[in-house]
């Protein structure tokens, strides 16, 4: 993919922007290195200013110090291991003490940058990919000393300089620029010292070892991501974005600009149960949010006790439900159909086995009536005579309310043929669909006992591998009576169409299917996000599903052809937002491939329940995680979930079932940094999730003004105190001065200052009212004035009278609001300009 040079500068503005010198002179280790962080300084050096020149390559033993995902390499004896770092010895004993020693010489690289002692820079110990790439970036732009280049070959090749330091180097090439800008004379040397097939090669050199990685990384920033940031940075409001890009991208992408309409999307998913959201707090426990016991009363008032699924495991197995259903399944329509609800067997006792039985057998069968045939029978006082004949007794008091009765009722004469059936599994989930093919016959013989026999044969629409959470068909909660009519508003007619919608590839012979194989490869699995294939030496390639799909529409519409895929052409005919070296590094697995499909189509096109889901987890960080995810933690990463390559299944203690986390359900989780810092995070938590930083958005304030107040520079200032006086954790976010766009007065500003403002400072400082002043600059004021938010309550004769002279006053003050600043514009304004005020 090419760059354009304006990119390139916008890259920069962004590092310097995440990076000043404060940020580097606070830097945190966890701030420096964390594999599942992408806002660390690491990954902003080696990613995120690529296109300002490339360090990637070798591993992350450059940075002097990283955080390992899995068990250390042995075989280096330079490096030391911790129980969660390693680092190259000879920056200390200590992981801290070797993370201190690295962060001074960035600081050295900064200070020598800016007087151009390159000598010094060379000096340093830290590697040189990683000292000059840091160096280029904090240099004087106006005025630059070095070339964004850090191979010392290519280095060498465009001096014509052998075995000279690299700071001799940078010199001598810098000697040739002229007036050229520093980036574009940095593209003109990479250009002109490799060929364009060494590029290319520079490019595709370790991609068999990085595609994996990549694709395991992507996956995990997919499927675990924790939105986190200070106050009012907007976390839960960006939770629609992210959930609608993972389940709607297609959407998302025409609509959002239209906060509205993504909302109306937003809540109609959250109806249909494609995104769960839940607040952890404190209390929160794992029987909230996997299973746990719930007391409940049966049909005769007897207290018993139930399995109920928590929104996770809910969840889990809507995500992973798959109907099983043959390809030539037509769709089904509803209109004018009724709908009953039906038990088969006890679930929790020993009946288990009757479900199974109807679904082999294709009936369905009632657990009332006895072994009595009800044949004759049309009306319900013919079902009561019938059932008085063969001596069970209906008290004449209860004919009309007698469930025995009213079943079978149901049963034999008011359920017809073509109605549906919803098979439920308890009261919170149901597992089966089927239609009515047969009238009401008498089986005695199809359960020893005789209990149940009562039969309608039935066809099955849809069979669940697992049952589905009761919110997927129905609105309102279902009662555990064994058989009765469902009516609008407990069942949801649209979303029963929808589980009902039928088999685009019907008529279609599928063979891109698991054992299909082509060029001395073969199809070992096939999933919503990937396609395992199997190379000729044994090894695994997993395919990234997004590629073939975006390769398929390109030929489908004539735009390319396969032969331009095989001749590693497809960005000669088209600009597309691929990786180019994943497409041109596998022309003779993706040509094949995506003909292949083309011709006869892909296994898992076949209509199914399992697209993806969003959990948004509100507060992650308020809840205990030990608790709330048990042993269920390390099911969440990628490679541990169901079709994983270290895919685990644990056996749930209340329910004893089995239990997996699919792949195609993505977690979302909001953390406020005033309450707990990423330091301070459950590292179990840490490691498995992907960091998105949400920080203070000035320019959605920029368009704002009060009476003259620069709200956007006015927050900055604000939050610029915060970091020197505590830390960036602690700053304010710019929804709290959105209102303002719709009631821009300086009432308004008054109130968000005085109930929402002020006591979030209050609450930061401890009431250190001192400090509290300070950030709002009234130290910056003159004493007393009108124009401080803050004032001191006593003056020093005040306190010399009160105290005596002899008591040492040092540190004794007490402060008080000034309420009249409030509806002073210039106060606002004294914020950021204390020299423009005018007036007291």
């Amino acid at each position: 993919m090419s760059y354009t040079d304006q990119q390139r500068v916008d890259a920069w503005d962004a590092f310097l922007k995440r990076w000043p010198i404060e940020a580097i002179q606070h830097l945190t280790l966890e701030e420096y290195v964390n594999v599942s962080n992408e806002d660390t300084l690491a990954y902003w050096l080696e990613h995120k200013t690529k296109i300002l020149g490339s360090i990637r390559g070798g591993d992350s033993s450059k940075f002097g110090i990283y955080k390992r995902s899995k068990n250390p390499k042995g075989g280096r004896a330079h490096i030391q291991h911790g129980e969660v770092y390693s680092w190259n010895k000879k920056f200390g004993a200590t992981e801290q003490e070797a993370f201190e020693s690295i962060k001074k010489q960035l600081l050295d690289v900064y200070t020598f940058i800016k007087t151009g002692e390159l000598e010094q820079i060379e000096s340093l110990g830290i590697s040189d990919t990683l000292k000059w790439k840091f160096a280029f970036l904090n240099q004087d732009r106006d005025n630059p000393v070095i070339v964004g280049i850090y191979q010392k070959q290519m280095l060498e090749s465009a001096t014509g300089m052998t075995k000279a330091p690299r700071s001799k180097l940078y010199r001598e090439l810098m000697q040739n620029r002229g007036d050229t800008d520093i980036i574009t004379y940095g593209r003109q040397i990479w250009s002109a010292n490799s060929t364009e097939d060494e590029q290319e090669a520079v490019i595709i050199e370790d991609e068999e070892s990085q595609l994996e990685t990549q694709i395991n990384d992507d996956n995990c920033s997919t499927l675990n991501a924790i939105l986190y940031g200070s106050p009012g940075t907007g976390k839960t409001y960006s939770t629609i974005n992210h959930a609608l890009k993972i389940i709607e991208p297609e959407f998302y992408e025409q609509h959002k600009h239209d906060r509205e309409a993504l909302k109306n999307q937003f809540d109609k998913q959250l109806k249909a149960n494609r995104i769960g959201f839940v607040t952890f707090h404190q209390s929160f426990s794992y029987e909230d949010f996997i299973e746990g016991l719930r007391a409940n009363s049966d049909n005769l008032g007897q207290l018993t006790y139930q399995i109920e699924d928590g929104i996770f495991k809910r969840m889990c197995n809507a995500a992973k439900a798959k109907p099983q259903l043959s390809l030539s399944q037509k769709r089904v329509d509803i209109a004018g159909k009724k709908i009953w609800k039906m038990s088969l067997g006890n679930t929790l006792g020993d009946e288990g086995g009757i479900y199974h039985q109807c679904i082999e057998n294709n009936y369905v069968l009632l657990g009332y009536g006895k072994n009595i045939d009800f044949t004759s029978c049309n009306t319900r006082k013919d079902v009561i005579n019938k059932y008085r004949s063969e001596n069970v007794n209906i008290r004449e008091d209860k004919e009309s309310t007698d469930y025995g009765v009213t079943s079978v009722f149901h049963f034999k004469s008011e359920m017809n043929i073509g109605d549906l059936i919803v098979i439920s599994d308890g009261n919170q989930k149901f597992r089966a669909i089927a239609e009515v093919t047969s009238d009401y016959e008498y089986d005695p013989y199809a359960i020893e006992n005789g209990h149940y026999a009562q039969k309608r044969r039935v066809i099955w629409h849809r069979v669940y591998e697992y049952s589905l959470p009761a919110e997927e068909l129905f609105d309102r909660s279902i009662s555990q009576m064994t058989l009765y009519r469902l009516r609008t508003p407990t069942i949801n007619l649209d979303k029963l169409q929808h589980l009902l919608k039928g088999n685009e590839l019907a008529t279609k012979k599928v063979i891109v299917e698991p054992g299909y194989q082509f060029k001395g490869y073969k199809v070992q699995a096939i999933t919503d996000e990937e396609i395992m294939i199997i190379k000729p030496n044994g090894s695994h390639l997993p395919i990234s599903r997004s590629i073939v799909h975006e390769l398929l529409n390109l030929v489908r519409q004539k735009i390319i052809t396969i032969k331009d895929i095989a001749d590693k052409k497809v960005f000669d005919r088209v600009h597309i937002p691929l990786e180019k070296y994943l497409i041109n590094g596998y022309p003779n697995v993706l040509a094949p491939l995506v003909e292949g499909i083309i011709n006869y189509g892909i296994a898992n096109e076949v209509t199914s329940n399992s697209e993806k889901r969003v959990l948004i987890i509100d507060e992650i960080n308020r809840g205990n995680i030990a608790n709330i995810f048990g042993e269920l933690i390390t099911l969440i990463e990628p490679s541990k979930r169901a079709g994983g390559k270290e895919s685990l299944t644990v056996k749930l203690p209340y329910s004893k079932e089995p239990f997996s986390v699919p792949s195609n359900l993505y977690i979302i989780g909001t953390m406020n940094t005033a309450d707990k810092s990423l330091a301070q995070l459950d590292i179990a938590l840490r490691r498995r999730f992907k960091f998105i930083e949400m920080m203070p958005d000035y320019t959605v304030l920029k368009d704002i003004k009060v009476d003259e107040i620069n709200i956007s520079k006015m927050l900055e200032t604000i939050n610029k105190r915060i970091e020197l006086l505590y830390d960036r954790e602690h700053t304010i976010g710019h929804s709290f001065l959105l209102p303002l766009k719709t009631e821009s007065t300086i009432e308004k500003l008054a109130e968000i200052f005085e109930l929402e403002i002020i006591p979030l400072l209050e609450e930061y400082f401890f009431e250190d009212w001192e400090r509290v002043s300070q950030v709002l600059g009234d130290h910056l004021k003159p004493n007393k004035s009108d124009l401080r938010f803050i004032n001191e309550k006593f003056s020093e004769e005040e306190i010399e009278l009160l105290l005596g002279d002899e008591l040492d006053k040092h540190g004794i003050q007490r402060f008080e609001r000034n309420n009249k600043a409030l509806s002073q514009p210039q106060a606002y304004i004294g914020i950021y300009n204390p020299n423009a005020e005018t007036t007291e």
